[in-house]
Formats: C-alpha cells, structure tokens, sequence
C-alpha cells in the first residue's frame, strides 16, 4: 500500500488548493448548521425546506473534515516522502498543531460560558471521552466542537503505531487496527457490528466504544484516496477528472435532503470521499481553479470550527429569541455570527495556532 512517490510529485498535498478549499467550506458548513438559523414558516415552504434539509445537515462538514484527515496524514507521512516520518516526530507536529487552539478555546468558552467541572475541563484537555452513551459524540467536553478532535487524536495515535511498527506499511497497520475495532471486537463481544454512527456499539469504555464506532472508518477512506492517489495520478485525463467532479459534487449534495439527519457511514462518508477525490482529480489535471478567498477561509478552518461555539453562544444570549418567521433578525444575527467568528478565528489562526505549528516543527527537527 505504499507506492514510491517521484520526486517532483512529492509535494505536501495539505497545500492543495482545493483540499484548503473544502476544508473552508466544510467549517462554514458547521457555522451555518450550529448558528441556528431558521429560514420559513408553513405559510413558506420552500425555505422551511431548505431549513430542514440543508442548513440542518451541515453537520456533514464533520464527515468531510474527517476524511480530509485522513487524506493528508497518510501523504504527508508516508505517500509523499521518501522515507516515513519517525513516529516521535508525527506525534509532536502533530499535537502541536491540535492542541494549543483547542486548550485556549476551551479555557476561554468555560471560564465565559459553559462552567465545567475540573473533571471534564481535564478530560476535555486530555482529549479523553466521558461517556459510553449518547454516540457518536460519547460526552460533550467543556468546549463542544471537541468530541470531533477526540477522534481525531485517536487517528494520529493509530497512526503513530503504525509509523513505529511498520514505517512505510503503516497504513496497513491502520487498516488492521479500524478492521479489529470496528469489525472483530465488537462482532466476538456482540455477535455482529454496529455499522450506524449514531448508535454506535455499547462498550462499557468511553474510549473502545468510540474506538469501535464506525466513524472512525471515514478517515480509512481518506486514507485510501492518498494511496490510491498516489499509486494512479498519473493516469488522470481530464474527462477522468470531469466525472469525477460531476459525480462528487452531485452525490454530495444529492445526499443533503435524501439522507437522514444523523451521521452515515454509507451516507455521509461516501460522498464526502467522492467530493474530495473529485476535487483532488480536477485541480490534478487543471480543471479547477479555486479562488483565492476560499483558500483564505481553508488556512482558517481549525481556527473558525473552535471559535464559532462561543460567538453563536455568547451572541444568542445577547440577542432576544427570535421566531421563525423573523427573517430579517435570523439573517442579522447569522451576519453577526459569522463576522464575528471570522475576526475571532484570525486572531486565533495567527496568535496560537500558528506558532504552536512553528514550535511542532522546530521540536521535530530536534527530534530528528
């Protein structure tokens, strides 16, 4: 599973403009879907429907951030190097890049809106699940958004162990770790697994429960793009790269309204991997061209997903409730929301994320 990658290929996909692209969109996506905007009434049902199967939905950005993930870890830290990255180095880059923004926000949301015991406030630092119950998310840490980073914390771990076991097979560690968890466990403790994100397997451990929920197999699905990105890139045409895209984005936004509100391997992770890969294969082959705003908004994301909680909530207990009907407050209040949470995420993005990305570096080359 890991092709040798040509020189001149070997570049760091994370700059793909396309990959930054979906990143922004899929953190706006999850702005919009927590802003709680509510657009219609009976008397309009157009808008209650847009409501109800596209503003609601934006939960998928989740999906979307987790294959992208997976993605780019597996090319940055095998695909796309001439030798793995070592283990100790993946770790701290990494962390470094995860966890700074993550614990400011976190201080920041419970210390002003959402007091926590000092149990889950260090749970939540720790990146530590509180609960078997209530999947996927298996207890909400003191700053929300970060039952998301719990999985992607146990991806990098996975990952990790596999550099350290196999190096450049490290993806097939992965693979046998997600087939253990997700397939075997649960099928020699339950007799068969539970493939409904929502319902999860019922594991007494917060974390085999999460470990085990077949979520977790959408960064798998990033995983495989890169390799097989990388094993048959070269064979793209730009007719290739057109359905691709065509299929991508049409599955995507076809399975908004015809999939049901909850997370989906099948109907959420899917269409995501297909979006991805088409967006992938166009700018490939030159078909797509991304403007640079949304390569702005891409370089942002980390910093939008975990500002927007407190601005939507900080912002919601200053404003009166307002009715569905209200359309001109429900759009001034999202307005508000998202400029807000953009300024906010600049400040974020430049004054910590960035330097904690600058620190993981320099201590890897130590490492090294």
């Amino acid at each position: 599973m890991t092709p040798t990658i040509p020189e001149s290929r070997g570049r760091d996909i994370a700059t793909l403009d396309s990959i930054q692209a979906l990143r922004g969109l899929a953190a706006a996506y999850v702005v919009l879907y927590h802003s709680g905007l509510t657009l219609g009434t009976e008397q309009t049902p157009v808008l209650a429907w847009i409501t109800a199967n596209v503003i609601k939905r934006g939960h998928v950005g989740v999906d979307v951030f987790f294959v992208i993930s997976g993605f780019i870890i597996a090319w940055v830290a095998v695909l796309a190097r001439p030798r793995p990255e070592a283990p100790l180095s993946f770790v701290i880059r990494r962390c470094c890049r995860l966890a700074p923004p993550y614990w400011t926000m976190s201080a920041i949301h419970a210390l002003l809106l959402n007091p926590v015991t000092p149990a889950v406030f260090a749970a939540s630092l720790a990146f530590v699940p509180t609960s078997a119950d209530h999947a996927p998310y298996y207890g909400y840490p003191a700053l929300y958004v970060g039952w998301s980073l719990n999985y992607e914390i146990a991806f990098y771990g996975a990952f990790a162990l596999g550099l350290w076991l196999a190096g450049r097979r490290a993806l097939w560690v992965v693979l046998a770790l997600f087939a253990v968890f997700t397939l075997a466990l649960p099928w020699w403790r339950f007799g068969a697994p539970v493939m409904d994100p929502a319902q999860g397997n019922p594991f007494v451990s917060p974390w085999v429960a999460m470990a085990s929920n077949p979520l977790v197999l959408e960064f798998l699905l990033g995983c495989l793009l890169a390799w097989a990105y990388a094993r048959w890139r070269h064979l793209l045409t730009r007719g290739a790269a057109w359905t691709m895209l065509a299929i991508g984005i049409g599955g995507f936004l076809a399975s908004l309204p015809l999939v049901g509100p909850d997370f989906s391997l099948a109907g959420r992770g899917l269409p995501a991997a297909a979006l991805l890969a088409g967006a992938v294969a166009a700018e490939h082959t030159g078909l797509l061209r991304v403007p640079r705003a949304l390569v702005w908004l891409g370089e942002l994301s980390y910093a939008l997903y975990l500002v927007h909680p407190t601005v939507i909530e900080g912002v919601k207990r200053l404003m009166p409730e307002l009715a569905p009907d209200q359309y001109g407050m429900q759009l001034t209040r999202f307005a508000i929301d998202a400029v807000l949470a953009l300024f906010l995420a600049m400040l974020l993005h430049r004054w910590v994320e960035l330097p904690g990305i600058a620190a993981g570096r320099r201590l890897a080359r130590r490492q090294g």
